[in-house]
């Protein structure tokens, strides 16, 4: 700061720069050099604010470090933080006008500044475009996640525990549920239990299941309940369908929103706080084996009668308890694994109240299916009868060749493989589970969500029967929705669709043609390999292609394990009509 206002008063009175502020060859120059100045004081503004905050952040910090026991304390640092974030508005909205300021002045500034000026202006270019995101995102945050966590009032949310092995389409079967509440960050009630327990027995009001689970699940005696809640792939639709179920079968209200993680979430977990151990169950849980340990603690009870469900409800006391008195030392850590839980969809979020929502979707947690524009592919599994924990032992991969035509309608086929290697060496611990290992036949039940008033040009698999058209064609939630039932036993398995897409490139005023396509990722799903091949109409030319892509003539491919949504542009310039 000393040295911008020693800059900034030299600027001001030095009588040299006052007549080249006046003389044309050299007033842009002075000007601009005004500018960055300005620029660089609010940054230092900014930083100001900042460090006021991080002041409380530190004193925060510290007094965590210094607790003998961290447990004892658990979940103080965690309100301490939501109370820092309440209280600190007015220093966050300070940083943001500076930054607003700043980028403003940048923006003004001539492009053609002596070398030294020009060097600091980049410099200061580059501190905004590096932090300013993140600032912008913690601003965003400082503004709803305190009530998210009970600042203004205690906030209880509906937990779904999913389990991966028995894949549904927003990460898997609901085998158990939970409730927390939080009050001013601290959390004041949790506890997870079996959904049997809520779900048995049937003497709620009957409610009537998705066409789909009545005929390859439920049939018509059983009613839906939270364990099949989230048969929607729109985690938003999901996540109140839960909430409708739930209070429908007498759990406790009222309930402000939904959280969704599965055995995967607390493997990502696990992998910042370290092994966990239930010592009532003797038991130490690690990363990357969450779903093998939960099986083999809750297929059967521990004693006749008793709750089969029980260890989740220990194993989730210790992991809360590990997460809450996680040293600071690893806050940094949980943070960074942040963009791992929105990318890969480990967890999902969805809150009645329309700003916390807002921003927790901005913040990629919404889980809502993507209704933008161009092409989109979303290949959704669901292990129905005979049920099973077979998704856990069974790898997918797939094939997507698209052929665009001179009007920019697109013509896909795709090949989706499964291998079911339950029968591998390897997979043992699975047979040898209780109820599991004599169910090596997958149910499958796929759909595929195109764009709306797709056509359906065929169907082709064989499994335990051939199959040569879809199950159901419908639409739902602005897409259409091509969808099959079949069986995939020991070994390899085949499904392929061709299908076209109307209009999803489309020609711009300069008379090239952009194709965007979105390939969505269901969550749970194991990562396995995606080929792409996009073929642009013949004699056009590639004009720009997104970063991975490989461009070959009048062919664009992608290779890539698949474990995240996918969005890629390919614009491209048509061979001109022949007179």
């Amino acid at each position: 700061r000393g040295r911008f206002t020693h800059l900034a008063a030299l600027l001001a009175t030095d009588p040299l720069v006052e007549v080249a502020r006046i003389l044309p060859p050299t007033r842009e120059m002075v000007i601009g050099t005004d500018q960055v100045v300005a620029a660089g004081g609010d940054l230092l503004d900014a930083a100001d604010a900042g460090l006021v905050l991080a002041d409380r952040y530190v004193t925060i910090k510290e007094r965590q470090t210094a607790t003998a026991n961290a447990a004892a304390g658990e979940g103080a640092a965690m309100a301490e933080l939501v109370e820092l974030m309440a209280t600190g508005s007015a220093d966050v909205d300070k940083i943001i006008a500076a930054i607003d300021r700043a980028e403003a002045t940048l923006r003004a500034t001539p492009a053609n500044l002596p070398g030294p000026i020009a060097s600091i202006r980049d410099t200061i270019g580059k501190r905004l475009a590096d932090y300013g995101p993140l600032l912008r995102t913690y601003a965003s945050l400082d503004n709803t996640l305190p009530d998210i966590l009970g600042w203004s009032s205690p906030k209880r949310y509906l937990i779904l525990t999913q389990d991966p092995a028995e894949l549904r389409p927003t990460g898997g079967f609901i085998g158990s549920y939970g409730i927390i509440t939080f009050d001013k960050g601290r959390i004041t009630q949790r506890f997870f239990q079996d959904i049997a327990l809520l779900d048995l027995p049937l003497d709620d009001p009957y409610v009537t299941p998705p066409p789909a689970l009545v005929r390859y699940l439920l049939g018509t005696t059983f009613p839906w309940q939270l364990a099949d809640a989230n048969w929607s792939p729109d985690f938003p639709t999901s996540a109140q369908d839960a909430i409708k179920l739930y209070l429908n079968e007498k759990g406790p209200g009222p309930v402000d929103g939904v959280l969704a993680i599965s055995t995967y979430t607390i493997d990502e977990i696990l992998s910042v706080t370290g092994p966990v151990t239930v010592p009532a169950y003797n038991v130490t849980v690690a990363s990357g084996e969450t779903t093998l340990k939960v099986l083999q603690q809750t297929r059967v009870a521990a004693e006749p009668g008793a709750n089969r469900k029980a260890f989740l409800s220990a194993f989730a006391d210790k992991l809360f308890g590990s997460l809450l008195a996680l040293p600071p030392s690893k806050w940094t850590n949980l943070l960074a694994h942040g963009e791992a839980f929105g990318a890969g969809h480990l967890l999902l979020a969805w809150f009645a109240d329309p700003a916390a929502e807002a921003a927790i979707t901005s913040l990629g947690f919404g889980g809502a299916m993507y209704t933008g524009p161009g092409d989109f592919v979303y290949p959704v599994d669901s292990n129905v009868a005979p049920v099973s924990k077979l998704n856990v032992v069974t790898d997918r991969s797939l094939e997507l060749a698209v052929r665009l035509d001179p009007f920019g309608n697109a013509s896909n086929d795709l090949i989706v493989r499964w291998s079911n290697a339950i029968s591998e060496p390897p997979n043992k611990p699975y047979r040898d589970l209780a109820m599991v290992g004599d169910l090596t036949t997958l149910g499958m039940y796929f759909r595929l969500y195109v764009p709306e008033r797709s056509r359906v040009d065929a169907v082709l698999a064989g499994t335990t029967q051939p199959i040569t058209a879809p199950s159901d064609v419908t639409d739902e939630l602005g897409r259409t929705v091509i969808a099959n039932y079949f069986r995939i036993p020991p070994g390899a398995a085949r499904l392929q669709y061709k299908w076209t897409s109307p209009y999803p490139a489309e020609q711009g005023a300069d008379g090239t043609y952009t194709y965007q396509l979105t390939v969505a990722h269901e969550p749970g799903q194991r990562a396995g390999p995606l080929h792409l091949e996009i073929r642009i109409p013949p004699g056009a030319a590639v004009v720009e292609a997104s970063p991975g892509l490989t461009v070959n003539g009048e062919s664009v491919a992608l290779d890539m394990a698949f474990s995240k949504d996918v969005t890629l542009v390919v614009r491209y310039r048509t061979a001109p009509e022949t007179p």
